[in-house]
């Protein structure tokens, strides 16, 4: 059941892109335009934007599609297109794009979600660092970790279980039970296991895989509860779950860790190609009451025939933006204007409440988010941390509302004004944004944080790492080639 002849290769759209396959991303990306498909920004071009999505004029499909049946695409294809820029009509080269899920058609038919795969080497990695009793972890330990998965099919989820004995060479009969389960969509499970066979991983979750490698080699607390294990003369069982993807798991966590059945830590696993922090999703009154009342404490209910599910999706969701226009951005713009900084003004109370509902789940646990580089294959992370003190940390900011408005989303950006004379990094200003958009035909509505955001919940990396106590590893490298199945 393996996904032998799909592979993810999300590259910036050049031209030389657009004519592998006989054209095929050039046929994907006319489809893309005539269906108002909000198309992503090449990451290394984002900073040039507010906005890192946009979406290209429909009146340039004919040009596309004369280049495409010409024979001869690479002499016919456009230099520039229009496309919608910040809410605004802009010549741009087609290069500006990012051949990302949209082309891959990540959520559907290709290879895997890199998402889901952090959560899976994230927790086998923390596994690892248990089993290597707490000293430096490597690639090659991770990669012994891998060997000694077994695995089931449940549904539509592959499961994966490691079960392993932890014997300290110091403590004679001490021994701790580990025991790892990981739950990952199929198709990206069934990628998961084509690549580990073949011990060479995709670039993005090579270097996903080193980032888990890093942060759990740099977690205080990760060390501190191998430390803490270690020196307990009892006998211990630790489980290791991650599992973002149940529906019904009720947590904002993809990975928990137990210690004798105590929760000790709780992690929200993202990748740095994610702003995405929360989402409500779908055209129910109920979803939309929720996303609206979370987001900026706005009532719907004077506009609550608008949103009858008997109207159709696509009235409901043409009323949706024109509840945008009308309705929620002039509120928030309102509220903002009344927010002076220096003082607790209510929009900037709602605004912290909405990051840490969407961020840590309306039962606000306390979930550490660690997001690891899908793009540096030495690994790279971040941490961040939200708490009741965001409201603190923000009340003295000067907020700004911009609001995108192209094609069929709808994007109600927060911004920090710069104080006088100051100079800022373009976009690094941004605080978060509410985005609502049709993806894949399906509406969803997306709380994004802004790098303002990420500077504000951000906490300090161990620089240097808790030594861990001196010993014997008992790591082994028996099942290095093992093959899963």
């Amino acid at each position: 059941m393996f996904l032998r002849d799909l592979v993810l290769n999300e590259k910036t759209l050049t031209a030389a892109e657009l004519l592998k396959h006989d054209g095929k991303y050039l046929r994907i990306l006319i489809d893309l335009i005539n269906s108002d498909t909000e198309l992503p920004v090449d990451p290394g071009k984002r900073d040039q934007f507010n906005n890192p999505y946009v979406v290209v004029d429909k009146s340039e499909v004919p040009v596309l599609q004369a280049a495409l049946d010409s024979g001869d695409i690479k002499a016919n294809l456009p230099k520039e297109v229009k496309m919608y820029v910040d809410g605004q009509l802009d010549l741009q080269p087609l290069s500006i794009l990012f051949k990302g899920k949209e082309f891959t058609n990540l959520e559907g038919k290709k290879a895997y979600n890199a998402g889901h795969l952090a959560e899976l080497f994230m927790g086998l990695s923390v596994s690892a660092k248990f089993f290597n009793i707490g000293e430096t972890l490597t690639n090659e330990q991770l990669m012994d970790m891998i060997g000694h998965i077994e695995s089931r099919i449940e549904g539509k989820n592959y499961v994966f279980t490691v079960e392993r004995d932890i014997r300290y060479p110091e403590m004679g009969a001490k021994t701790d039970t580990l025991s790892f389960l990981g739950r990952v969509p199929a198709k990206s499970a069934e990628a998961f296991i084509e690549q580990a066979n073949r011990r060479k991983f995709d670039s993005d979750l090579q270097a996903v895989f080193s980032s888990a490698v890093k942060y759990v080699n740099e977690s205080s607390s990760v060390q501190a509860s191998c430390d803490k294990v270690r020196a307990d003369k009892n006998n211990n069982r630790i489980d290791v779950i991650s599992d973002g993807t149940s529906d019904a798991k009720g947590t904002k966590a993809d990975l928990t860790l137990k210690v004798d059945g105590s929760k000790v830590n709780l992690l929200s696993l993202k990748t740095f190609g994610s702003d995405t922090l929360g989402q409500v999703s779908g055209l129910t009154l109920a979803n939309l009451t929720k996303w609206f009342k979370i987001s900026f404490n706005l009532d719907i209910t004077p506009n609550i025939s608008q949103f009858d599910p008997s109207l159709g999706e696509e009235t409901v969701y043409k009323n949706l933006l024109k509840f945008y226009d009308d309705v929620a951005h002039p509120f928030v713009v309102e509220h903002v204007e009344d927010q002076k900084p220096g003082t607790e003004a209510a929009i900037v109370k709602q605004l912290s409440n909405a990051a840490n509902i969407f961020a840590r789940g309306e039962n606000l646990e306390d979930v550490e988010i660690v997001k690891l580089d899908d793009k540096v294959s030495s690994g790279s992370y971040k941490v961040l941390k939200f708490s009741a003190n965001l409201q603190e940390a923000m009340k003295h900011l000067d907020l700004d509302v911009r609001y995108v408005s192209s094609g069929q989303s709808r994007t109600i950006q927060i911004w920090v004004k710069p104080a006088e004379g100051e100079k800022v990094a373009k976009g690094s200003n941004k605080l978060c944004q509410f985005r609502t958009a049709k993806m894949g035909g399906y509406a969803r509505n997306f709380f994004e944080s802004g790098p303002m955001l990420e500077a504000l919940t951000a906490v300090t990396k161990n620089q240097d790492p808790t030594v861990a106590p001196q010993g014997r590893t008992a790591m082994s490298t028996t099942h290095g080639t093992r093959e899963l199945k």
